[in-house]
């Protein structure tokens, strides 16, 4: 049997927030009036540089104004529709971006 295990990066701010079959990684808080070791602080690095190459991601799906903004189409489906053509359409500017070019 398959079993799917996603994993998502949270933020400290989103500490009650949980998803069934979701192992959540996110960095560890400093106590306070004490230091993080060094192991947890390499941790919180790797963490922060793998949400920031997703947070580029998520502002360059965000490069279409149709994202940008409020979509108020409240009909089922329509606004997972809109981020998937955004998602597409990014997809399409990463594969025809030529690989010397830096994506900002």
């Amino acid at each position: 049997m398959f079993v799917r295990l996603l994993l998502k990066v949270q933020d400290v701010g989103f500490q009650a927030f949980t998803l069934d079959d979701v192992e959540i990684i996110q960095p560890i808080k400093k106590p306070r009036g004490k230091a993080l070791t060094r192991a947890q602080k390499e941790g919180n690095r790797k963490i922060s540089r793998r949400r920031v190459r997703i947070e580029h991601v998520n502002s360059s799906i965000k490069r279409c104004r149709m994202l940008k903004e409020t979509v108020r189409l409240w009909k089922a489906g329509v606004r997972d529709m809109v981020m998937e053509i955004g998602c597409a359409l990014h997809n399409l500017r990463v594969r025809l971006t030529p690989s010397w070019t830096p994506m900002v």
